[in-house]
Order: structure tokens, then sequence, then C-alpha cells
């Protein structure tokens, strides 16, 4: 089969989007570039598929691993070898053309977006959802200095209650089925420790402004301006608009002076940690995650990280105590409680996830990605004609 993405190429495994934890052979020094190199040339893994071989940033070949353990013969419930012999993995970073492929029989799965639906469509193909995709992070960085309004929390729940989520789901997002407005930060249904109680407030404007009159800013006096700093997606679209239409939001329910920032996502990241954005936000893309734990603990109970949200010693204990509990239940029930207590802090802005759109050519009979991937996966699903 093949496969056209617009990322890298590593994210096929089925234990993680990262290589954190990932098995590797062992070597007399760490960073040996030579070996790092001899590796990379001829990785040894323990996937479902083995590398025949590469074209940097244009294709990568697999073919079948039929020793791969995860098999009932191994006495596991499914088998998850795949059910076909070579994969071509191909880099295209141009959405048209990876379309074009789609239709012309040159590829077998593609990320689209969703005006490229009926494209698809016409072309004898058609589109299946990666549940859990993708999600709007939206951050306020530095709020732990007095001087700056969102060091009062009724101002940052002020900022989440203006934005009318369900506009910006239908006009920009293509309604419910393609964008759900559940979660919040990286933490959606399918992720450990989820609870509904940190989904998103409902746009309420009215509470909005009481919030913000009451922590001294009524209609936006005295507020300052408010700066959102967002940059072009890699796999979320129309993620810029969306940061405009909640600074529209944002002028006319909250009478706030508001800019909206366009900047390379390298530039934010570097602006981020040298704490240049201390009192703006960050509105941008992020994967889900089905353990949350690590992200969160980052951002609340780690007081040494640059980019930490808040120096709340009882945040930092609570968010530190979850690492602690081993047991899968009980970690589970603990994240909801913290999760819970984290939102209603709002340091985090919580808006909605996306499902994420992919191509299927009329060779592709079944295929069913997993939830909380941005990347191909749950590959032994796919069946070809």
């Amino acid at each position: 089969t093949k496969i056209i993405t617009e990322l890298g190429g590593y994210h096929l495994s089925e234990v993680s989007c990262c290589p954190y934890g990932s098995i590797l052979p062992k070597r007399a020094e760490l960073h040996d570039p030579e070996a790092e190199t001899a590796y990379d040339e001829s990785p040894i893994g323990a996937g479902s598929m083995r590398l025949v071989s590469r074209s940097p940033a244009y294709v990568v070949r697999f073919e079948r691993f039929d020793d791969y353990y995860y098999q009932p013969d191994n006495g596991l419930p499914e088998d998850k070898r795949v059910n076909f012999q070579f994969l071509d993995l191909f880099l295209v970073a141009e959405e048209s053309t990876r379309v074009a492929a789609l239709r012309a029989g040159e590829a077998d799965l593609v990320p689209i977006s969703l005006p490229s639906q009926k494209q698809v469509e016409a072309g004898g193909g058609r589109v299946v959802l990666g549940q859990e995709g993708t999600l709007i992070d939206v951050r306020q960085f530095g709020c732990y200095f007095p001087q700056y309004p969102c060091n009062d929390k009724r101002v940052r729940q002020a900022l989440e209650y203006a934005i009318d989520k369900e506009l910006m789901r239908d006009t920009l997002f293509g309604g419910p089925e393609f964008f759900q407005i559940k979660g919040w930060s990286v933490v959606t249904p399918s992720t450990m420790g989820y609870t509904p109680a940190v989904d998103p407030w409902p746009f309420d404007p009215d509470k909005a402004r009481q919030l913000l009159a009451d922590s001294g800013y009524p209609g936006g006096e005295g507020f300052g301006k408010l700066i959102v700093n967002t940059n072009p997606p890699a796999a979320l679209p129309f993620l810029i608009e969306s940061a405009q239409l909640a600074a529209d939001m944002w002028r006319r329910e909250l009478g706030l002076d508001v800019e909206v920032r366009v900047m390379d996502g390298v530039a934010i990241t570097k602006a981020r940690k040298a704490g240049e954005l201390w009192g703006q936000i960050q509105w941008a893309e992020q994967e889900t995650r089905s353990d949350a734990t690590g992200y969160i603990t980052k951002r609340y109970g780690d007081p040494e990280q640059r980019d930490r949200l808040t120096e709340d010693p009882e945040l930092n204990r609570l968010t530190q105590a979850s690492l602690t509990i081993g047991d899968p239940e009980q970690r589970a029930e603990a994240s909801k409680e913290l999760y819970a207590r984290l939102k209603d802090e709002s340091y985090y802005l919580a808006i909605g996830y996306l499902n994420i759109p992919w191509g299927l050519g009329p060779r592709v009979v079944t295929w069913q990605p997993y939830p909380l991937a941005l990347y191909p996966s749950a590959l032994h699903t796919i069946t070809l004609k």
C-alpha cells in the first residue's frame, strides 16, 4: 500500500507518537555519531514491518514482518500483522499534490482538509476520520506575576466564557462531525483521567462581562493590549482564523484591545522559553495524549520549568503527587480530580479537538485508525482489494 503524509515518517509506532521508551541496541558510547548513522541506515526494531530502503525527504519502503509478536500464536487476543506485503511512505507537503496522487491511483491513503473531501469522493475515494487527532491549545503565560491582568482567575475565566465555540466549530471546522467541543489542554475523551468536568464552558457573554468587571476591568477599561500569538499550522486547518475569530469575540463582548500576531512556530517557542510572552496568549495546535500526566506536570508541577503556567505550591504538589500513583485505575481517578481542578484555574482555555480527515483511495476496503493519532495508525486494520 502507499501512504502519503505531509509530516515526518517516524510516527508509525503503535506504542507512542514519540521515540521515548523505545528499545534500541546497546552500544559502547551513547553519543557516537558513526553508530547513530549506521543505525539510521539499517535500523533494528520489533514492529510489524521492517525497513527495506529509504530516499531521504522522499520515500521510505517497508516490508511486512511475518514474525511480529502481536498475534494469537503468542497468546495475544488479536493479530496485528499487516495485511499487505509492502508499504511506501511518501513525504508530500502540498495537499493538492496528495489529493491528485490519490485520484490518479498513485496513493492509497493521504491526510486532507475538509475542502478536499468532494475531490476525493469524485475520484472514487472516501473519507475516514481519525478521532481526537489534534486540538486547539490556548495557554496564558506569566500569570503568576501580579502586574498582568491574567493574574486574576476571573480574567482567565472571562476569556473562555466570551468565546462562541459552536460558531467557531460550524463556520471554520465543518460542524460537530469534524470538530468536538470537548476536553481541556491535551485531555480528550480517550485520555486517561478524562471527565466531562473539563469540557469547555458554554458561550456566556453576560457572565464573561461580569467576571471581567469583578476583576477590575469593566468593559475592558484599564486592561491594556491583549496579544495573541499564533502560527501557520502543520495539521490543524484554520488555526490562524480561529485565533482571529476569538480575538473578534473578545473585542466585541469584552471591549478588549486585541492584537493577533502570526509568527513562525519555532520563534514562538523561543520567545516563550525566554519569558517574552508573559501576560500574552499562545494559540496553537497540539497533539492529543493517551496519558497526559507528563505533559501536565511540566506545566503545573515543575516550578523550575521556564514556561510553567503557575507557581501555586498547592497545584505543584497535587500535580507531582499524581506521578507517584502506580495503579492505573487509581491514577485515572486521581487524574480526574486533578484535571477538573486545573480546568477551573483556566491557565488553559478549553476550545475543542479536531477529528482528522484522511482520504482513502478506491483500493482501500477497510481502515479504522486509532483515536488520539495524528499519524497513520492501526495499519493492521487496512485491507485492500
